[in-house]
This record gives structure tokens, sequence and C-alpha cells, in this order.
């Protein structure tokens, strides 16, 4: 299909998606960024099929037909799938119509999880990220960190071939003879006249350089949206910066519903906007200690989900998180770059890993024998108390989960720096938890945080959530019973999976506590916090 073709493509399949936000509002992020993505998508695609008529470039252009082959092509292949798919719609349903539109949005996102273990979404964005670098590198003569772009060339090859076994097995299964054989894959297919086969020597400006320009394809992303760098959606707001720092997070998951099925629940702890509270006190810059291991980064892509990716010090150090689901193994692995280049990749599973408090930084040590800590592999520095808390949280909740050791051989749970001013047992999704009320010594941030009481995962945090405005109003905090009280607003932060939040008649925020003197003692030391905060403010 020519470029062109198929960004009208693009255009009718984000047309196609704005159909489903009236009848879908909860799923009205993830529709908005399918339609985000494929609009980019067509900007791109029209992008590069003006430069290659253009004389400037159409000479280059030669140097990137087999890349913009793959890519053109399992744009094709997706196209015509949710094409099809949308067809559900026209079917004679004798249900409502928004649970029509529910069927056919639930058939999407299983159809391209089964076919390649992630979600339309996550295809369309590596699509998307791919264009713009071969835009870059066809206009401006740069590219940007050559072990991402071999990850993104590396997974559409995957799709492609996947997308082709699929078509030949439809079409034998027709009894359509040679028409189901599959596709000579983009590198092996005739080229136009006029494009010579035999492999030349890129001009200068195509041979990679360091800088990266912004990319000016992207339309303006929803809000919460930030496609910084390979970020599956949803992808999690740019938060406030230090004046010498830049932190940007991107969560990414493989669902297309609000819950951030079926996988894991990591990334819908960054999905969320946190409220922010300075440091007084910052520390040292993020660095990344441990040994090179090259390759890392695609070995992960092969085996691990990838479900966060955090950039610290204006990008120079790029933080993910990875999931197996296999056996809940963790790892973290590092980039470091410089004006724009890879200089290392480091990798290490959770479980070798111990974590400690520092002023606004986190420091991960590797666990030595007999659980003392070996020596320093990172550092990072956050811009606000909630922003180092979460991934403090998310840290020790996936590593937690990790089959490989018992949570009790780790000590770091609790952070330091922060002063636990209450302490009690409450119920909540029927389970038996530890909640605590923790107030930060550095800004003053005031969270309470649940966590698991008893058992293999005991300590886990399975929740937290930030009060330290909260606390100000009378009407935030109100007893309901003996044992129970209502809070009139609470945005919890979930380190686990299918939690239900204990709500009260009227849709309140509940906590259902074991005794009425851990109750009465919770409202005591909240109204104590509230009382020194107004004498702190006047």
């Amino acid at each position: 299909m020519a470029l062109i073709a198929l960004a009208e493509s693009a255009q009718d399949i984000a047309t196609g998606f704005n159909r489903f936000l009236d009848p879908l509002p909860e799923n009205s992020t993830e529709i908005t960024a399918l339609i985000s993505e494929c609009f980019a998508i067509s900007s791109a695609l029209r992008l590069l099929d003006t430069a290659k008529e253009d004389p400037r470039y159409y000479l280059d252009y030669e140097y990137i037909y087999n890349d913009v082959a793959v890519v053109r092509d399992t744009l094709d292949y997706t196209f015509t799938d949710v094409t099809r798919l949308f067809g559900g719609l026209d079917r004679p349903f004798h249900i409502s119509r928004r649970t029509a539109f529910r069927q056919v949005w639930q058939e999407i996102d299983d159809f391209f999880y089964q076919e390649s273990h992630a979600s339309l979404c996550r295809r369309l964005e590596d699509s998307r990220i791919y264009l713009t670098e071969l835009g870059y590198l066809l206009m401006d003569g740069t590219s940007g960190d050559e072990y991402r772009i071999q990850e993104l060339r590396d997974r559409l090859e995957t799709l492609f071939e996947i997308q082709q076994l699929r078509l030949a097995s439809t079409m034998n299964n027709l009894s359509l003879g040679d028409a189901g054989a599959p596709r000579q894959r983009s590198f092996e297919r005739r080229r136009p006249l006029g494009l010579s086969t035999r492999p030349r020597e890129p001009p200068p400006g195509l041979r990679g350089g360091a800088g990266r320009y912004p990319g000016p394809m992207s339309p303006q992303s929803p809000p919460g949206f930030d496609h910084d760098y390979y970020p599956w959606c949803p992808a999690a707001p740019e938060v406030p910066t230090s004046p010498t720092t830049t932190t940007t997070f991107s969560t990414l998951s493989s669902s297309a519903s609000a819950s951030f099925s079926p996988n894991h629940w990591l990334p819908g702890v960054f999905y969320q906007t946190p409220p922010t509270t300075s440091f007084r006190q910052t520390g040292a810059e993020s660095k990344c200690y441990g040994e090179d291991i090259p390759g890392a980064s695609g070995r992960l892509a092969r085996e691990y989900d990838k479900l966060l990716e955090a950039t610290f010090e204006d990008g120079d150090l790029q933080v993910r998180l990875f999931h197996r689901a296999s056996d809940q193994r963790a790892r973290i692995h590092c980039r470091v770059s410089r004006n724009g280049r890879s200089v290392k990749q480091c990798c290490l599973p959770l479980t070798k890993l111990s974590i400690q408090r520092e002023a606004s930084t986190l420091k991960f040590y590797r666990m030595g024998d007999s659980r003392r800590l070996k020596e320093i592999w990172l550092r990072l520095r956050f811009p606000s108390y909630e922003r180092l808390v979460l991934f403090h949280c998310a840290f020790i909740a996936l590593r937690s989960e990790d089959v490989e050791k018992p949570v009790e051989l780790f000590d770091d749970h609790e952070m330091h720096g922060e002063k636990s001013i209450y302490a009690g047992k409450i119920r909540d999704d029927e389970f038996l938890h530890a909640l605590r009320v923790y107030k930060d010594r550095d800004c003053g941030g005031i969270r309470l945080q649940a966590s698991v009481f008893r058992g293999e995962l005991r300590k886990k945090p399975v929740w937290t959530a930030f009060i330290t405005t909260h606390i100000e109003s009378q009407r935030w905090m109100r007893q309901a019973g003996p044992k129970t009280i209502h809070l009139a607003d609470l945005q919890r932060f979930v380190f686990a999976e299918a939690y239900t939040p204990q709500l009260g008649p009227q849709g309140q925020h509940e906590l259902q506590f074991e005794s009425s003197r851990d109750a009465i003692e919770f409202m005591d030391r909240i109204d104590e916090l509230a009382d020194d905060q107004m004498q702190h403010y006047h």
C-alpha cells in the first residue's frame, strides 16, 4: 500500500475509534490515546511520502526503504484487522448500544493481545516512534539511541512474521491455494524500478548524528500523556521538576481497559497524577554504578514485559522495570547516555537489590552474603516527595512478588526520613492490613499506607495515599461507627492486583478498623497533625 493511502487509513481508524468515546466514557483515556497515535502515524507517513519525492531527499530515501516497508506492511495488516473488528458494530445486536461497543472494544483488546502479547496501543506506538526516527534520519541526518532503534526494528519484524503466518494459515484453511502463501519480507521484495538493489554507502548526513530533534509530526497528546521515549499507553504526566534536573515517568501496559488488565498493576500507579511536595534538601544527582551488559535490553524484550520507564537528569539516565508473568520475576534495567548516545546498559534482578533513602534520593545496593549491603549500584534523585514514595513502594511491592527470595530477607520496607505517626489494623477488601500514617521530616508530606499484615507477603505495600492537604478540612474525616471512619476524598495508589477499595454507602472512602480503640486513635493522630499544620501556616 502507498504511504499516502496508509496515512488516510490511519485517519479512518482514528475516526472509527472516536465513535467509542461517547458509549464508553470509562475507557476514554485509552481510546483518546489510540486516536492520538493514529493521527501521529498519519502525519509521519505523509511527511515521509513528501520527502521521498523531494529532490533533496529522494536519493537518500533508498537507504531507509527497507525499514519503511516493514512498518508500512505491519500497519497495513493492523489497520485491516481493526476495520474488520469495527464491522462487529454492524451486527444486528439485541443489546444496548453501550453493550455492543463494549463487546467490540473487548474483541479488539483480545485479538491484538492474543496475536502478539501486546495491545493495539503498544503496537501503534512502536510504529509511530520508528517512523519518527526514520524521518529524523532522512531529513536531518540524525538518529536517536541505536539500541532503541534496533529494539524497535526487531519488534516490528517479529510482528510482521506473525502477521504473515496468520494470513497464510487463514488462507490455507479457506482452500485458496497459493493465495495463502506468506508474502516476502520487505527486505526480500523486488524494489521499484529506479532503486538499486545493491546496498550503497549512505551520504554523510545519514550515517547517524549525535543530536536528536524534537518530532514535529506528533499531534498534541491528550492530557496525562508523555510520549518522550518508548512509552506504551497509558503514559504518566510529566512531574514538576527542580531547576537542575528533569525527571519524567512513562508507564507501559498491554491493556486497552481502564484497569490496565490483563497483566499488571504497576502501570496504574504512575498513570495517576499525584500532588507535588518539594524537598527542602536535595541529594546528589542520579547515577548508575553497575557494570555494562551489552545487549541487555534486547534479551529482556524477548522474555519480559516492560512496565515502567523513567528518565532522570534530563534524559541521561533511563530506568526501566521489567516483569515476567510466568514466574513473577522482576528486573531493573538502566541505560546511561551522553549527548543522545548510549554509553552503557546495566541490569539486575530486583531481589539482588536493597533500597535506602537519603534526602531526595533512593540508593540501591547490591545484596551480598548474609544480607549485607555489598556496594551501591544505582542512585535516583526525585523532584518531589510523592514521586519518591511511589517509586519506593512500587519497587518493594514488585520485589515482594518475586518467587526467588522471601520478603523477610529485606528490612527496607520503611523509608528513612519518615516518622511513623500511627500504626493500627484495618479490614481492607476482606483482608487484614496494617495501616500507618507517615510524616516526612524534610518536606512535611503526610500519607497513609496499607500493607499486608501477615503471611509470605508481610509488609508488602498494598496502597498509599497522600493526605497533606486533606487533613486541613474539617469535613474530610467522619466517624461512621465505632470501628468505621469515612474519608471524603482519598486518591489511592494501588500496588496489588484486583484490589477493591472499601467504600461506604454513599461512595465515601471507608476505613474499617479492627477495634474501636484503633479508630479513635487514628482520628486523634490526624487531628493533631492538622493542628500542627495550621499552627505552622499561621
